[in-house]
């Protein structure tokens, strides 16, 4: 079935498509004059198809110039992953401060204590020194003054009490003495002198058993060791 392209694509549907005079001239006419039948005219493709290429393009270049290109963001997530951890902290207290100052005022407080116990104890050491000698000076003179009354009351009775060097006229009295009893170590002197020299000797004795000695006036000192009491006769 033979249709020609000019039937099927009318020429009022492509108003801006445009052909050029060559596409419009008739086909010359047959040799010999005589009408022939008009051959049909070989249609194109191409001009309608540029047609729709231009529409297309210009309908893209008018919506480009109308609205903006759409800008591309680039957006990127990040993911945080979070991880609780007990930690134990230390953490000092409000009032720290204020314990270190009591603190230290109670050091110093005990340094001063300490101090002042030393000293007491070195005064109580002290005292206790002056009390050792103090009683040891009484005793020296309890012992000296009953060594005189022993001594005052042997010359009143007429008796020389144990061992010791006596004076003649203030411990005991001149006169005849007796022993009763020796221990064997018996050792009496009448003394001129109480020097120590050999020379201050006037007589001695070792009596075993009884002894007798006999003191004059004139004796400064009678010294006797180890021979008992003797009794005035």
């Amino acid at each position: 079935m033979n249709h020609s392209h000019q039937d099927q694509h009318p020429t009022e549907q492509h108003p801006n498509t445009q052909y050029s005079n060559e596409q419009h001239q008739p086909y010359p006419p047959a040799a010999g004059g005589a009408d022939s039948p008009e051959k049909p005219r070989k249609s194109r493709r191409w001009p309608w198809i540029v047609g729709i290429v231009v529409a297309l393009i210009a309908g893209v270049g008018i919506g480009s110039s109308g609205e903006p290109e759409p800008e591309i963001v680039t957006e990127t997530e990040t993911e945080t992953i979070t991880e609780e951890v007990e930690v134990e902290v230390e953490v000092e207290p409000a009032d720290l401060e204020e314990r270190r100052e009591v603190i230290a005022e109670d050091e110093e407080s005990i340094e001063i204590r300490a101090s002042e116990l030393e000293d007491r104890e070195d005064a109580l050491d002290a005292r206790e020194e002056e009390l050792a000698l103090q009683a040891e000076e009484e005793a020296e003179t309890e012992a000296a003054e009953q060594s005189a009354q022993e001594e005052t009351s042997a010359s009143h009775s007429g008796s020389i009490p144990g061992s010791g060097t006596f004076l003649v006229g203030e411990e005991i009295q001149p006169g005849t003495y007796r022993t009763e009893s020796t221990s064997g170590f018996c050792y009496w002197a009448r003394l001129s002198g109480l020097s120590g020299e050999f020379d201050d000797i006037i007589t001695n004795g070792l009596p075993e058993g009884q002894g007798f000695v006999t003191i004059a006036e004139t004796d400064v000192a009678f010294e006797t060791s180890d021979c008992g009491e003797w009794t005035a006769q």
